[in-house]
């Protein structure tokens, strides 16, 4: 089966093998968009779906697995550049430094190969001076939420679209990258920047759609991403075979930490937290709603356990993973190596602001006319009028996750009541 599956007009980077699911619900559940329903003993994607990897988790069946692109024998012609999340330096046990892991990339000839933990150190930087820039301002909002995870920017923009506000329009490393290795290589080669194709080598199947479909730019200047698993076995064995003294890994600790939860504002002064997993991303969420966190000055946020680490898209446990990282960020000490002053110059003539920096952003719920408005608070009234008459045991049996789904989903056109079986019952 291809990476991304389609159904209604979507794109999903999940897969369900039908021929394991036994119609268990408990991926309906764990959703946080509710986007699965389980239809004639299968679980399905109807709604919107943010690639979190949450179903994949709860799944006991493993009937659920996320996707990426998989790599072909060709795919060393079609890129010039590859970058890897940091998450990759902790994949590979005891011994085996950044900078043997980006020499094998190298080797592997996928292309030009880039620290992006370097780039994570600049980015702290610059975020540390918007920060400070925005405390200045009387109403400006707080807290700021990272624009990091592309999970948490998805389920803003569908669940919290109010909050959308709270994220600061800076790209992200990885997207940094991507532009600063077109423009530079392009320039280099005598190419447009649309001729030079950047692979990125994630642990998040999420990825895939901030490229295909970003939230907090107009585009994104990755061409595809690769789970870790996909290059694996080669990428070790070229590890074990390399031996070459070129150092292409610049960063020092507080780049390397980005991988794990709360790697991002370690490097950064001010009062921050760090929130990982999707239920407690949630729960902080709310508060934030609610206007209770404008004290802190930002928050990094993962849906993944333990941050990246945790992502579907890994190969060694996660709690080992993070034992092995910390201990490289502690042999690299915590002190960028960036230099203060270019960030601060670069940050000033905005290099490190989205191309949308200038226009609010702004969910689709908020974009409504009076007329939908009218439609939506009618749709409402009859969700309530359905939900009052079903027994709301919340048992998922009807293959919703909760009562509340299923009345959407009859006012919808998408079940009947009949779908209660307790209803029918009399229960």
């Amino acid at each position: 089966m291809g990476a991304a599956h389609k159904h209604n007009s979507e794109i999903y980077y999940v897969r369900v093998d039908e021929t394991r699911c036994n119609g268990c619900v408990l991926c309906t559940k764990a959703c946080p968009t509710k986007a699965i329903r389980v239809r004639r003993g299968t679980a399905r994607i109807e709604g919107v779906c943010i690639s979190c990897g949450e179903c994949t988790r709860v799944c006991p069946l493993s009937a659920i697995n996320a996707v990426t692109p998989q790599r072909d024998l060709d795919v060393s012609r079609h890129y010039s550049v590859v970058s890897a999340s940091t998450v990759i330096y902790s994949q590979f046990g005891e011994g085996v430094m950044p900078n043997d892991i980006l020499l094998a990339l190298r080797h592997m000839r996928l292309g030009t190969v880039h620290d992006q933990s370097y780039t994570s150190e600049m980015f702290s930087l610059a975020l540390q001076f918007h920060i400070k820039e925005k405390r200045r301002e009387p109403d400006a909002t707080f807290p700021m939420i990272s624009p990091v995870c592309p999970v948490v920017v998805r389920l803003i923009l569908h669940r919290f679209p109010s909050l959308l506000k709270h994220i600061p329009p800076l790209i992200t490393p990885r997207e940094i990258v991507a532009r600063e290795a077109k423009e530079r290589l392009s320039a280099k080669r005598g190419l447009l920047p649309e001729d030079i194709r950047v692979l990125h080598i994630t642990s998040c199947p999420a990825k895939m759609l901030c490229i295909r479909e970003p939230v907090i730019q107009s585009h994104s200047y990755l061409d595809s991403a690769m789970g870790i698993p996909a290059i694996y076995d080669e990428l070790r064995r070229h590890i074990q075979e390399q031996d070459e003294d070129v150092v292409l890994h610049h960063s020092g600790g507080a780049g390397l930490a980005w991988g794990m939860s709360g790697g991002e504002i370690a490097g950064i002064e001010g009062n921050c937290l760090a929130i990982s997993g999707i239920q407690e991303t949630i729960q902080y969420l709310y508060k934030i709603e609610m206007g209770l966190m404008s004290h802190i000055d930002y928050i990094e946020f993962r849906t993944c356990p333990e941050g990246c680490l945790g992502g579907p898209f890994t190969v060694a446990d996660k709690y080992l993973a993070k034992h092995h990282l910390g201990k490289l960020v502690r042999m690299f000490g915590m002190e960028r190596r960036v230099k203060y002053s270019y960030v601060q110059k670069l940050y000033e003539q905005g290099w490190f602001f989205s191309d949308t920096s200038e226009e609010p952003l702004i969910g689709p719920s908020l974009h409504l006319s009076s007329t939908d408005i009218a439609k939506r608070i009618e749709r409402q009234n009859q969700v309530e009028e359905v939900l009052n008459v079903l027994p709301r045991k919340e048992c998922g049996i009807c293959g919703a996750p909760d009562c509340r789904t299923l009345a959407e989903d009859v006012v919808d056109g998408k079940a009947r009541m009949e779908a209660c079986v307790l209803l029918e019952r009399g229960q």
